[in-house]
């Protein structure tokens, strides 16, 4: 059964004993704890059960520390993903000896002290060279200035104004009126500038909003200085305001600089120290994960109830692990009560899929999408067929489908100790088995690449194509469009059979014949009608069609608005049911989700026609003297490369699509809570089991 069956569990077991059962029902890994107030009193009275006041602070300030070290690697000395790891997050695997070690031996406070200490003073160096390189970008434009910033502000009766004109307004400061005879200005002509590796730099301009600018410097008596400003604002006049420091900005720029260096000596050997904690991430990770799980144990604790004398804890457990637990009880805890019974039929059970190992892999689809409700059927023995016939399908090519296999057994070998990415892989391999039969059969291999104007006449490629071809879809489009329209209705007429075999399950017989039975009459009726449009029905058939559409129709119209008191709204609605828009499905339903399977055909003609793309651009380039089969080669394997992993992606995205959305929505109704065991294991560290060949 895929929908393993799961138990209601309450432990009833001494009040003192609360945390030593709660460890151990930890280390078991088999019991998902649910809040034990949802089904009993709760209150503060003598006679009520009373929650458990539980604090995380200690743990919360280990993880504190655990996460500011990993931080501080991630930010300086980063680790480089693998090939798998850059896919999907791949947890990391540990045995109990590496757990040992990171509990037990491992001086975290001593560890988090030092790293403490790099991490506050990398980030004040950070911060005092980013400022530094800021004060450089405002600084540089100005090094070419020749005076020192003491001179400019000596005077004491005049101010020094410093700036950009439009060349084309020097003329007026000549000007013998108010208030430009009473001042003076000085062109700066701009100088090359001499750099620490002896290149030379052109000073850039400051103004570059002002077009073909003059720097120039301006002295005006203090008490003019404000009329002064505003006639220089009319002409154009864009006023730098200096640093106000003493020396040459030279100077100051190449002491920064200096600044700079050392800061950067200084922060690559503290990043160096950083380094030297890689050896520690391991570690650091399996710490996070143990005390990670020890504050899920401490919070489970608080959804237990506690009195005088009784403590209770509730929760569901898998059915075949009761075993162990009550082996385990039985041995340490032999005072408790362990109470074991069916869930209730209103219950929100949390649900656990289960399949050999075959069968598995494609559970990921059905979790990803969301698990069936308890008393349902998993439909994941029901998704081999049709998901990897449309991923051979769309994929078609067998020179992929070659890679393909090749590709997801390395990653089967590489990845066999974490099931969810092994478990991916092992998809990848029956896809790339039926990239290979389709591709067989619709004569793809690596596009045309056996044609003998790539590989010569007569090539053995050509005759194992030859061979298996069964329908060229470019040349016989309307028999490979017409063979995806029939994939199609057969795959709906399959979610309507599992609809009913769900209703079925349910006891629910009514639902199975009016929202079922119906449908596979009036469905093959309406086809039948509308093939008359295109070829020539035999009358004895139209006629066959007509009955069977005329019979479906008046029992979905009697039948799907059952739910309605007034005979008159019931039969509107059954009527209304027909076009989509209430009941179980609709005719509109079923053209638009057919219509859909012409990706099929979409899809495997891209991934050809692409192939074949390259293969004549490789071909143009081939009979080039001496090298042109070399540019053959490279732009032939280059492409391919391209094709397969843009190919793969869509044949595995929109064969996903066609299950999603034109399948499950036939007879699928998703949302049941995943089963989360208490315990050890997580995304980011699990433990190593002994026997990992029992599957």
């Amino acid at each position: 059964m895929a929908i393993e069956p799961i138990k209601k569990l309450t432990i009833l077991s001494p009040v003192q004993s609360n945390k030593r059962i709660m460890r151990a029902v930890s280390s078991l890994g088999a019991v998902d704890v649910t809040d034990a107030g949802d089904h009993l009193a709760v209150g503060s009275g003598a006679g009520y059960m009373r929650r458990k006041n539980i604090s995380t602070e200690d743990i919360d300030d280990i993880l504190r520390k655990i996460d500011t070290i990993l931080n501080l690697l991630k930010s300086y000395a980063p680790e480089e993903p693998g090939f798998f790891q850059g896919l999907t997050p791949i947890p990391q695997l540990i045995d109990k000896e590496d757990l040992r070690y990171a509990t037990e031996s491992y001086d975290l406070n001593a560890r988090f002290k030092i790293a403490s200490q790099l991490d506050d003073v990398l980030r004040r160096n950070e911060r005092t060279r980013a400022d530094i390189e800021n004060q450089l970008v405002s600084l540089m434009p100005l090094a070419d200035i020749p005076f020192s910033m003491d001179d400019f502000r000596r005077p004491r009766r005049i101010e020094l104004i410093f700036g950009y004109i439009p060349r084309a307004n020097l003329s007026d400061l000549d000007r013998p009126s108010y208030p430009w005879k009473s001042i003076a200005w000085e062109i700066v002509e701009h100088s090359a500038q001499k750099q620490n590796d002896g290149t030379v730099r052109e000073a850039p301009r400051i103004a570059r909003n002002v077009k073909d600018a003059q720097r120039l410097i301006i002295a005006a008596l203090k008490e003019d200085i404000d009329e002064i400003k505003n006639g220089l604002a009319k002409l154009g006049f864009v006023e730098i305001q200096l640093p106000a420091f003493s020396g040459t900005i030279e100077d100051h720029i190449k002491e920064l600089s200096e600044d700079a260096v050392q800061l950067s000596a200084a922060i690559e050997e503290n990043i160096a120290k950083v380094e030297t904690f890689t050896a520690d991430r391991r570690t650091l990770i399996t710490l996070k994960a143990f005390w990670t799980a020890s504050k899920n144990e401490r919070l489970a604790l608080e959804k237990t109830l506690g009195g005088k004398w009784v403590h209770i804890l509730t929760g569901y457990i898998r059915e075949r692990d009761t075993g162990r637990l009550r082996s385990m009880f039985e041995k340490e805890f032999s005072e408790s009560v362990v109470i074991l019974e069916d869930p209730g039929p209103d219950e929100n059970v949390p649900v656990s899929l289960s399949l050999p190992k075959v069968l598995r892999p494609l559970s990921l689809l059905v979790e990803m999408f969301g698990l069936p409700p308890y008393r349902s059927f998993d439909p994941t023995p029901y998704l081999h067929l049709n998901f990897y016939i449309f991923f051979g399908i769309c994929f078609s090519d067998v020179g992929y489908g070659l890679m393909l296999i090749a590709t997801s057994l390395y990653l089967i070998k590489r990845t066999k100790q974490y099931q969810g990415v092994a478990d991916f892989g092992r998809i990848l391999l029956m896809g790339g088995i039926s990239t290979v039969i389709f591709g067989s059969l619709l004569g793809s291999w690596f596009g045309d690449l056996y044609m003998e104007k790539y590989l010569g006449q007569d090539n053995f490629l050509m005759k194992i194509q030859a061979t298996f071809a069964v329908l060229d879809p470019i040349s016989k489009t309307i028999p490979a469009l017409l063979l995806a329209l029939f994939i199609g209705v057969m795959n709906q007429f399959f979610g309507i059979a599992l609809k009913m075999y769900g209703s079925i399950r349910e006891g629910d017989w009514k639902s199975a014949f009016f929202d079922g039975f119906f449908w596979y009459l009036i469905l093959p009726g309406l086809l039948t009608i509308v093939s008359k449009l295109f070829v020539d029905t035999p009358q004895l058939i139209y006629r066959a069609g007509i009955v069977l559409f005329g019979a479906g129709a008046l029992g979905l119209i009697l039948t799907q608005g059952r739910e309605l008191k007034n005979p008159a709204t019931r039969i509107l609605g059954g009527i209304v049911s027909l076009y989509g828009i209430v009941g179980s499905y609709g005719i509109t339903a079923f053209t638009g989700d057919v219509l859909s399977y012409c990706r099929l055909l979409a899809l495997g003609l891209t991934t050809s026609i692409i192939g074949m793309t390259f293969n004549m651009l490789g071909g143009l380039l081939k009979d080039i003297p001496y090298v042109g089969i070399f540019f053959f080669i490279i732009i032939v394997v280059l492409g391919h490369a391209f094709n397969f992993v843009i190919s793969l992606l869509g044949a595995f995205v929109h064969s996903m699509r066609l299950v999603f959305v034109e399948f499950f929505g036939r007879f699928y109704d998703a949302g049941a809570r995943p089963f989360q065991a208490l315990g050890f294991d997580s995304p980011i560290c699990v433990i190593r089991k002994e026997d990992t060949g029992n599957e």
